[in-house]
């Protein structure tokens, strides 16, 4: 594919989404703000009250989170193994964090989106930039539903779909970079 045709792609991308935010904010009404699927409910409800489905849920859910992140910002396709159990040990440790304070569990995933970068050699100036694109995703993402940081009475699921923008980005990066390595 011509580099040139790859920017102007990434470019309509990154203008569609911050488009759509903006639409969101001005006429929510328009838009689907929650899921309404009684089968994705239903789905959704089932992983949350199975520990071991919720559980599995969110180690996938935050390995494909800090996959994307840590190969974007590391200019990698793939996460080597040893990589890949020191984010499973990331992971493992949150979930320890989260049945002690929840606070904890906050600061160590904030914290690791730092340092893991840090540990694997990551260029700090593309830290910067898909961290705080992320965080300001995800935070656009809930802000535009009025859903709060910690929410408890939303099932993974449909958190997940209705936060899938947040992804996008963070695919967005991760295909940007390696492109951008590989050219």
């Amino acid at each position: 594919m011509n580099k040139k045709v790859f920017k102007t792609m990434i470019a309509l991308v990154i203008i569609f989404l911050v488009a759509l935010y903006v639409l969101k904010i001005f006429f929510p009404e328009q838009f689907v703000l929650s899921v309404e699927n009684k089968t994705i409910i239903a789905i959704g409800n089932y992983i949350d009250s199975n520990e071991w489905a919720y559980y599995l849920f969110g180690i996938l859910t935050s390995f494909i989170t800090y996959w994307l992140y840590l190969c974007a910002v590391c200019r990698k396709w793939y996460l080597n193994w040893w990589q890949c159990l020191i984010v499973l040990a990331v992971i493992g440790a949150s979930i320890g964090f989260n049945f002690i304070d929840i606070n904890l569990y906050t600061a160590l995933s904030y914290s690791s989106f730092v340092l893991l970068p840090m540990i694997f050699k990551a260029n700090l100036k593309e830290v910067s930039i898909v961290f705080s694109i992320h965080l300001l995703s995800q935070a656009l993402s809930l802000s535009i539903r009025n859903l709060p940081i910690y929410m408890i009475n939303i099932n993974s699921l449909t958190l997940f779909l209705v936060a899938i923008e947040t992804y996008f980005w963070l695919l967005l990066f991760y295909i940007y970079y390696n492109y951008k390595e590989n050219k």
